[in-house]
């Protein structure tokens, strides 16, 4: 465990490093901090932890996004801005007439179709709070205690997928010293402000001069309407399957939904064969509260919805199977691992995820989408995965990092995470320092018509779990973000 002076030799080291240059910050080209702090410190006077004889013991009490999809998908570096990617759409019909004599010609054959396709970057950054120097290390009184622990890792349970990594982030100090709370605030906002892009992602939401980037979300790339990249020909043989459910909820229409679910995957799983592509992995993306009511009702359903029960005949189900098949299906639903459908006879590996969007039509019910997603192909071969650009290409020349180190003071730029995010200090203004970091990812799926979307299918939970999202209905917070500013309040030593 890092000891106090450790973690603030580390927030030295990496908010303000700075190498001197003639004239202070002039051989700087980049913005300078703010010229008075804005952060809330974790100790000292009017410290979120500092009110004397706060007990030790602290514990977490709010939840992070589960990225589940975004979790399990592979991660590759690149430094290509706009790849393209080929889908052979199919071969031209043949042409001519059929032969009448033996030496006459028969029919000429077609011509192979390509349609090609292109996946943008995204851009993503977040900076600290700024800080000033001479707060660091500062407790009250001996009336302030910094060994509390703290009980509860929000990022370990969940909220962890994309995240940058740098010294002194991590929650067990948070409550101690300054650099892990202010890491930890930072690596809260990157979990939550990014977690959503993974589906609803679109470049209409970026800004105007590019300081901000989306790349395309699931919600774009699993639709119909796929056209060329080159040319801008419609490709309907890219296209994915869309259904909806049309408001239905699934309570009363459980025998419906185990249906449409099915003959996607058969479809899916059809095209897959045909294509010579298989075996393909998929993977079948949807809510907590949705997995959760869609599995309290598929046993019976899938049992018995295949079954023609001739007039005046009883068709029973075994209750033992039905809670045998759910608890299988849901396994350890709470650690989300090992969730799946039994679908025609196969068990379909089912990904809870918090980041898809979930809206609230009437009181007490919800509506999301089903998302049916294709990781790999012929048995083993990507083809939905993470890119990110990467600033240092392992130190080869031409790198964004080999730039920052000739052109910029030692220091000032650094990456991690194997250069998927770029990091750099802003010049300090006197003893106020700060730091922020970017990263510019892509999300890429090459077989678009594997893939399937279920959409608007509602459901009615008794009750429903808690929100990450501040901006959700059933997000909750309390207390404060700072401590009592005006202690302590002592007389001066004369009047």
């Amino acid at each position: 465990m890092p000891t106090k002076n450790d973690l603030i030799e580390q927030l030295a080291a990496a908010l303000a490093e700075h190498a001197e240059t003639p004239g202070g910050n002039s051989g700087r080209r980049h913005k300078a901090v703010a010229s008075s702090p804005t952060a809330t410190y974790g100790h000292g006077r009017g410290g979120l932890f500092s009110a004397p004889g706060l007990s030790r013991p602290l514990f977490s009490a709010f939840p992070l996004p589960k990225q589940g999809l975004a979790d399990t998908l592979p991660v590759k570096p690149t430094n290509e801005t706009d790849p393209l990617f080929g889908i052979i759409t199919g071969v031209t019909a043949s042409s001519g007439s059929e032969a009448d004599g033996v030496c006459d010609d028969p029919p000429t054959v077609g011509l192979s179709k390509l349609c090609t396709h292109t996946f943008v970057l995204g851009r993503f950054s977040r900076q600290t709070k700024v800080f000033d120097l001479d707060r660091i290390g500062k407790i009250t009184n001996r009336g302030e205690f910094t060994d509390f622990q703290w009980f509860g890792d929000p990022f370990r349970a969940d909220g962890g997928m994309g995240v940058p990594t740098m010294p002194g982030m991590g929650t067990g100090q948070a409550a101690n010293y300054e650099v892990a709370k202010a890491m930890f605030e930072f690596g809260v906002a990157w979990s939550r402000d990014f977690a959503r892009v993974t589906y609803t992602g679109t470049p209409s939401n970026n800004s105007a001069n590019d300081g901000y980037k989306e790349f395309y979300g699931l919600d774009t790339l699993i639709n119909t309407g796929y056209r060329d990249a080159l040319t801008g020909v419609a490709c309907p043989a890219a296209d994915s399957l869309i259904r909806t459910f049309s408001g239905a909820n699934v309570l009363g229409n459980e025998t419906t939904l185990v249906r449409e679910i099915t003959f996607i995957m058969r479809n899916l799983k059809f095209l897959a064969r045909k294509a010579g592509l298989d075996p393909v992995n998929w993977a079948i993306s949807m809510t907590f509260g949705l997995f959760y009511a869609l599995t309290d009702l598929w046993p019976c359903s899938y049992l018995s919805y295949r079954c023609n029960v001739s007039s005046g005949s009883t068709q029973f189900i075994s209750s033992g199977e039905s809670e045998r098949m759910r608890d299988e299906m849901r396994a350890d639903l709470y650690g989300y691992t090992g969730q799946y459908l039994l679908i025609d006879g196969q068990k379909v590996p089912v990904i809870i995820d918090d980041a898809i969007t979930e809206t609230q039509p009437v009181a007490a019910t919800f509506e999301s989408d089903i998302y049916f997603v294709p990781l790999t192909v012929m048995g083993g071969m990507p083809v939905t995965y993470w890119e990110y650009i990467n600033y240092d290409h392992a130190g080869a020349p031409g790198s964004a990092m080999e730039a920052a180190n000739m052109f910029a003071p030692p220091g000032t730029f650094y990456t991690s995470d194997n250069g998927r995010f770029f990091w750099t200090k802003k010049p300090p203004t006197n003893y106020c320092v700060q730091v922020l970091a970017k990263t510019e990812p892509r999300l890429l799926l090459l077989t678009p018509y594997l893939a399937a979307r279920l959409t608007d299918i509602r459901y009615t939970p008794l009750n429903h779990e808690a929100n990450w999202d501040p901006s959700g209905s059933f997000y909750s917070n309390g207390g404060g973000s700072s401590g009592d500013t005006t202690q302590p309040s002592y007389f001066s030593p004369t009047a």
